[in-house]
């Protein structure tokens, strides 16, 4: 009795697919770390309004355009 060529291909692809599991699960853990501090640290920084623009990052003193905010009483 053999089995069809569709079965045959599915147990190819697990056998080759299940041993990168435990790579690919510890690339999206570093990731989701990695991240995970970033916004750690954008909680602390009080000086960045819009901290995932990083076209033209804006602050309390820069507006988006990269001038002096106006009307600004702090510099």
């Amino acid at each position: 009795m053999s089995t069809s060529p569709g079965l045959g291909f599915a147990s190819l692809i697990l056998l080759l697919d299940v041993p990168q599991l435990p790579a690919i699960f510890a690339a999206k853990v570093s990731g989701a770390l990695g991240f995970a501090a970033k916004e750690l640290r954008n909680l602390a920084a009080t000086d960045i309004i819009y901290p995932n623009n990083r076209i033209n990052p804006q602050d309390a003193n820069t507006n988006r355009m990269g001038r002096p905010r106006a009307y600004n009483n702090g510099g």
